[in-house]
């Protein structure tokens, strides 16, 4: 687990699940959210992940995530990133 990195999720429903995060994310924190999501999401689950408490986002920690975040995205849920660095969570 990242050091300066943690995720709170709260499950709001069946198919519904809300996730903040904390701290720094780098690659590290990308695999252990990707992991995190990988676990826990269903068929045609909602997902929204809050940014608003990151600190710093690394570069790389965006290229290990956002693909692995598009392949849930088509596969399995419907993911939102919200938050300050939503832009950033965005592929081009």
């Amino acid at each position: 687990m990242a050091k300066n990195f943690r995720v709170y999720a709260k499950e709001n429903s069946n198919q519904s699940l809300a996730l903040q995060l904390f701290g720094d994310f780098d690659a590290s924190s990308a695999c252990e959210l990707i992991n995190l999501l990988d676990e826990n999401i269903k068929p045609s689950s909602k997902v929204a992940i809050d940014t608003d408490g990151l600190k710093t986002i690394n570069a790389f920690g965006l290229d290990v995530f956002l693909p692995q975040m598009s392949r849930l995205n088509s596969t399995r849920a419907d993911i939102e990133v919200t938050g300050r660095f939503s832009g950033i969570f965005r592929e081009e």
